[in-house]
């Protein structure tokens, strides 16, 4: 494998916290990686710097050999990363098939030679149903999204964040608020869609299950500083991994 995401001496203040401290992480092509730690820790400060949403203090953010550091987060999201959110932001009066359509759409024009193109319709109509199937949602694709299931929320969200072909996919606690089941369907769904779009995937999680169950790699974070990284094994035994974080009870 071959590095897609490369963080340097990566570094964020608020006042005298630091959110981020000196961060230096490579993340490799094709990868699916989890990181977790305590609430604090800097995890979605982290995704915000990397996406453009804020800028760091120092440091530097290399997207395929490019650096992106204050690169504006709609160019970011054209070069090939994009985030889903913990919370998801779809529009609740408009269809499943609708909220998808319109993400198809958006993505075809702005990548069509000419801004009005027929191709564009007929490109964003086929991608649509093509994603619905894929994510599992095509059965109630002439629903509101306002009446899905918390869990059935969340996967409209990454379906609409498929519809922009990612090459790294972002994903904020893709499992927050969902019962049991929910969890485990989605855990099966991301670790299928990963394979099948050959995805580079980064999520950040509570979920020890989920994370266990998927990540290839996992990376600590811990007041703003990464403590370790490695595989679901090394992690599980890394004793300051477990007296600051996961706790007896995860081994």
């Amino acid at each position: 494998m071959s590095a897609i995401l490369e963080i340097k001496n990566l570094d964020k203040h608020f006042g005298g916290i630091h959110v981020t401290n000196h961060l230096n992480i490579v993340f490799q092509k094709g990868e699916m990686s989890a990181i977790i730690g305590p609430n604090g820790a800097g995890k979605t400060t982290f995704f915000n710097l990397i996406t453009g949403l804020i800028p760091p203090d120092e440091g530097t953010v290399i997207y395929e050999g490019q650096d992106i550091t204050r690169a504006r987060p709609e160019h970011i999201v054209k070069l090939g990363m994009v985030r889903a959110f913990q919370v998801a932001s779809v529009f609740l009066d408009e269809t499943v098939y609708d909220n998808i359509y319109l993400a198809s759409l958006s993505h075809f024009h702005k990548n069509a030679k000419i801004f009005i193109d027929r191709m564009a319709f007929k490109d964003a109509k086929e991608h649509t149903e093509f994603i619905l199937k894929k994510i599992g949602l095509w059965h109630c694709k002439d629903m509101k999204a306002s009446e899905l299931s918390h869990g059935d929320m969340k996967v409209l969200d990454i379906a609409i964040a498929l519809t922009l072909q990612p090459k790294i996919l972002l994903l904020d606690e893709p499992t927050a608020g969902m019962a049991p089941n929910e969890r485990i369907k989605m855990m099966g769904l991301l670790k299928e869609l990963h394979e099948f779009f050959k995805l580079s995937t980064i999520f950040i999680e509570h979920d020890m299950d989920m994370v266990f169950g998927i990540a290839q790699i996992i990376r600590v974070l811990v007041q703003g500083q990464l403590i370790a990284e490695g595989t679901p094994d090394y992690i599980r035994e890394h004793e300051a991994v477990i007296e600051a974080y996961l706790g007896k009870e995860v081994l």
